[in-house]
């Protein structure tokens, strides 16, 4: 399978800040998908699955939040973006849709970051 960037993270974010929370990204869709942004602007979360496009290591075993003093854990029991398939799934806040700009708050992915999906978060389906 080949997974081919939909959009690009544009936040002049270049390395991972301590809260990710407040960051405000920009998903700048390429034009062949702007149709498939039509009535996203609807919700007010939507899932991103994005790439880690600067990591190249994996790492089965770290420690949650690169925090020594807690115990090493599987890399799939963290959100550690050491990961063999370098994918991030994040869950952000919804700020507007214009054209092909997605604009999002909370997304922990740097500049310049493949975005590979949306969806929207469906409270019935997303418990």
């Amino acid at each position: 399978m080949r997974l081919k960037p939909i959009a690009f993270v544009r936040n002049g974010v270049a390395e991972r800040p301590e809260d990710w929370d407040e960051v405000e990204s920009q998903l700048v869709f390429e034009e062949e998908f702007v149709e498939g942004l039509y009535r996203l602007g609807h919700f007010k979360h939507i899932w991103v699955v994005f790439g880690f496009h600067k990591m190249r290591e994996t790492v089965l075993q770290v420690h949650p939040n690169k925090d020594p003093a807690k115990p090493l854990v599987g890399v799939f029991a963290t959100r550690s973006p050491t990961r063999p398939n370098k994918l991030g799934l994040t869950l952000v806040e919804l700020l507007s849709v214009r054209k092909n700009i997605v604009k999002v708050r909370g997304l922990d992915a740097l500049d310049g970051s493949p975005v590979f999906d949306i969806k929207p978060y469906e409270e019935e389906i997303d418990y």
